[in-house]
């Protein structure tokens, strides 16, 4: 799976292959681990967070409780950056 800017190739657990649309990608560099946020065509409302592995360019869960609050402050911090404002 190759990631490109704005969309990328899902396969999940039952070998079907899903296009979908990159949020944006970081990386905690303490952890030397990169993640990806994005969501399905037509479903912006589920944002997916995953593992991304530069090397084997493969996705995994994030298991550890730690790593997936850290993802969610990242993540509520770009929602509130890219909400527009109020007048």
């Amino acid at each position: 799976m190759e990631l490109n800017e704005k969309q990328m190739m899902v396969t999940d657990e039952a070998g079907n292959d899903h296009l979908v649309n990159i949020l944006f990608t970081y990386t905690n560099e303490e952890r030397e681990t990169s993640y990806v946020v994005f969501y399905e065509e037509g479903n912006p409302e589920e944002l997916i967070a995953m593992k991304y592995n530069e090397e084997t360019k493969e996705l995994s869960d994030i298991e550890d409780d730690e790593e997936f609050n850290e993802v969610q402050e990242v993540l509520d911090a770009f929602l509130e950056q890219s909400e527009p404002e109020e007048e």
